[in-house]
């Protein structure tokens, strides 16, 4: 199998710019087989849907009883803790037509109703050396501090949030992901003060009416789709039309409204319009009975952003810039075949060429351009990686380079 994979050290060969339906995440049991996407990277190419993995069980029994759930606040600390109470129910939330929703008929997918006020959300549009994305996110501080998913901006090199209620738009930077969690922090840049979004934190209940909110196929308007919560703590396997990374999202909440690609990174509402998640990937289907739409909670959410303030990383929370290698790649059936080394990169100081095979950074084996690109995303610019590739003339080569700036997320 062949494929272009964009990545934290460059693209594979050119293709026509195109905003594609994407901004989204597919949780499979069946691994698809299209090339072209990293990971969780919904970015600059269309996806296909999988299949539901159901590995976590517990969900239905740790929420039997219909009382006695603890507040999801009470276990957050610092910066999250503050957040939680400053936005509690801070205003009335999002605007959702409830009424319309349930008097819809059919079985095909709900294209859902568009929403007129929905305070400190926005839509994100994302460029990757010609591609362009979309998705969701919403504002947490009126500073600009704000969150979306992490494949809604992974890869990309320019960010522009546009906020729902005012069509104004921001450049934002990317300040820090968790892409273990499919969660980035923003900043908005330049911004006046900003409306946030409205938080409830109390844990929902299995069978409670919610709906989802976002930018649905990069449409370019807020649109809702009403369902209700079918499991809580769930566990999934997410992934890309390619397949050839996943990713195992826990913790999530589990909901039958029929979310599409766009509303990634965006809100997902209780009956009173007060946020409880962040939309994150969807099972596949063509009706409304086999689709379901799957949330990170907020506390969730919030102790990532708790983190990346903190200016501290950990082992799946990284801050800033991260590290890159300066190569283009394309997966190849050999593995990542160089297809460009940027001069003066530290690539082509370590003496990579174009041509050349990697085979492993740091001890672990990289089979693919996803695996390479995560295996360099994880570490900072300035550290040292051990580099194992094999040369145009089959020969194994060894060495360390000292990773350079990445120019993309």
């Amino acid at each position: 199998m062949h494929g272009s994979i964009p990545s934290e050290f460059g693209f594979g060969p050119p293709e026509p710019p195109r905003r594609p339906r994407r901004g989204w995440v597919y949780v499979l049991v069946m691994l698809a087989g299209v090339a072209g996407a990293v990971g969780l990277f919904a970015g600059a190419l269309n996806l296909l849907m999988g299949h539901v993995a159901n590995l976590t069980p517990q969900a239905e029994q740790r929420h039997e009883a219909a009382t006695g759930v603890p507040d999801e606040a009470a276990t957050l600390s610092g910066t999250a803790r503050g957040l939680a109470e400053e936005l509690d129910h801070v205003h009335e939330g999002i605007d959702v037509d409830w009424d319309a929703s349930a008097a819809r008929t059919g079985t095909g997918i709900d294209e859902g109703q568009v929403v007129d006020s929905a305070p400190g959300i926005f839509m994100v549009d994302t460029m990757m050396m010609g591609f362009y994305g979309t998705g969701t996110g919403m504002v947490l501080t009126a500073d600009g501090i704000a969150v979306t998913n992490y494949h809604v901006v992974e890869n990309s090199t320019d960010v522009v949030v546009r906020m729902a209620d005012t069509d104004i738009e921001y450049n934002a930077t990317v300040l820090g992901r968790d892409s273990e969690h499919d969660v980035a922090v923003l900043q908005i840049e330049d911004a006046p003060e900003l409306p946030v979004t409205s938080l409830n934190l109390s844990t929902p209940q299995i069978g409670d009416i919610n709906a989802a909110v976002g930018n649905g196929g990069g449409q370019g308007y807020l649109t809702s789709v009403v369902g209700e919560v079918t499991a809580l703590d769930k566990t999934i396997l997410a992934g890309t039309d390619a397949a050839e990374t996943t990713s195992r999202l826990t913790g999530l909440i589990e909901t039958t409204a029929d979310v599409v690609p766009g509303y990634s990174g965006g809100p997902l509402v209780d009956r009173d319009g007060q946020v409880i998640g962040v939309s994150t990937a969807a099972s596949p289907g063509e009706t409304t009975e086999e689709v379901n739409g799957y949330a990170i909670p907020i506390a969730v959410a919030l102790e990532i952003v708790n983190q990346v303030l903190s200016g501290e990383e950990t082992e799946t929370v990284s801050i800033g810039v991260d590290g890159a290698l300066g190569i283009t790649i394309l997966t190849t059936d050999d593995g990542p075949d160089i297809q460009e080394v940027t001069p003066d990169s530290a690539a082509e100081e370590l003496g990579l060429r174009a041509g050349d095979l990697i085979i492993s950074v740091e001890g672990e084996t990289v089979t693919t351009s996803s695996e390479l690109a995560r295996a360099i995303n994880d570490r900072n610019v300035g550290d040292l990686v051990e580099v194992v590739w094999r040369d145009a003339s089959g020969a194994t080569q060894t060495g360390t380079a000292t990773l350079q700036e990445a120019v993309v997320n």
